[in-house]
């Protein structure tokens, strides 16, 4: 009787341990690291735990924060895509390299933004100025009335055209103000918006940005140096990228000139490619904006042809709508520049969760 009731408790708690059990579901969704498998196995945890044993640890999708908490945009919708409005704080949970955090911060969807509206002015965008600036005022109109907007314009030279409003006539002389000009100083207009305008700012922020990406002319900032304010910002980032490339291609083509040798045969000859013309700066400028996106929980929207921009926008907008935000103190002390994962549950199953994995302390500035 003793060897009976000996091996059934052996039995129960082999059921009961941590092995795997096919077809059981888990009661909750979680965030994942960029580039990481959405089925990636993760540790099972009670919702009253204080702590779990397994959290990815990326290097990337950093924030730096100057103050103790650490506030989280997060998205959240259903594998098909849609988007699930009616969580509760009570509902969310937040891990820090593997120890549960008290969320002491939660804003629903329904909390204004204050969005920058970045558009890139060059000459080689694909769109004519009407083109933009009619889908610039569209996306205004499709946000929320209480949302404020700043519009900034860069070609060589960065100009803020109106400082953040909900006045929807200030915003429509400003879009229609912009300019088409020479040069792209993409890396020094992401500067004077992170450090000159949002930096202060309370809330929850986005900048949208309609660009190729390609910087041309910004003189002493570089990608990296965006990278890592955004890194120190709770900003969603949002990029709507064109590919000018095969523009680009054709008007150098264009502008070739036709030279005869000796025996007075015709020769093309084509000036040095310039910064901003070469196939690898494309291909840096499509890694910059993805960064962007993955960094700070957006995400990069590529069209080609106004339906597409004019959709580009109305998503954003429909996105900005249906963000929550979720904020914590770290519980343990922390280094300058040291970094620390996060993760965001919410205990439904099936859902899909969009926001940072990680942040790191601000450095000492100089």
């Amino acid at each position: 009787m003793l060897r009976v009731f000996s091996l059934t408790f052996l039995f129960l708690i082999v059921c009961l341990s941590g092995f795997p059990q096919s077809g059981r579901q888990k009661g909750y969704s979680e965030s994942v690291s960029r580039g990481e498998r959405v089925d990636a196995p993760v540790s099972k945890i009670d919702p009253n735990s204080k702590s779990i044993n397994s959290v990815g640890n990326s290097d990337s999708d950093i924030i730096r924060v100057e103050t103790d908490l650490v506030t989280i945009p997060v998205r959240v919708t259903t594998k098909r895509g849609q988007p699930v409005p009616d969580i509760k704080q009570a509902e969310f949970r937040i891990f820090e390299n593997g120890v549960e955090q008290e969320v002491a911060y939660f804003s629903t969807q329904d909390e204004p933004f204050t969005v920058a509206l970045m558009l890139d002015m060059s000459y080689s965008s694909v769109f004519k100025l009407a083109e933009i600036q009619d889908a610039a005022l569209a996306f205004v109109n499709q946000l929320r009335k209480d949302d404020k907007v700043m519009v900034v314009s860069f070609d060589e030279k960065v100009r803020v055209l109106c400082l953040p409003t909900d006045n929807r006539k200030a915003l429509r002389y400003a879009i229609e103000g912009a300019k088409i000009a020479s040069g792209t100083s993409l890396y020094a207009a992401f500067d004077k918006v992170l450090n000159e305008n949002f930096r202060n700012v309370p809330g929850r922020k986005a900048i949208v940005i309609l660009t190729d990406g390609v910087d041309t002319t910004s003189v002493t900032k570089k990608a990296a140096d965006v990278i890592r304010d955004i890194d120190e910002l709770d900003t969603l980032i949002y990029p709507i990228q064109y590919d000018t490339f095969d523009d680009v291609r054709k008007s150098r083509r264009n502008d070739a000139q036709i030279l005869y040798d000796d025996d007075d045969r015709p020769y093309v000859v084509e000036s040095p490619l310039v910064k901003g013309e070469k196939e690898g700066d494309y291909a840096e400028a499509r890694e910059f904006l993805q960064d962007l996106a993955s960094h700070t929980g957006g995400r990069v929207q590529r069209v080609s042809s106004t339906t597409n921009l004019n959709s580009a926008f109305a998503r954003i907008a429909d996105e900005l709508r249906k963000t929550y935000s979720l904020g914590y103190y770290p519980s343990n002390e922390k280094t300058p520049g040291q970094k620390y994962s996060i993760r965001v549950r919410v205990y439904r199953p099936d859902l899909d969760i969009r926001a940072r994995d990680n942040y790191s302390t601000a450095r000492k500035r100089l």
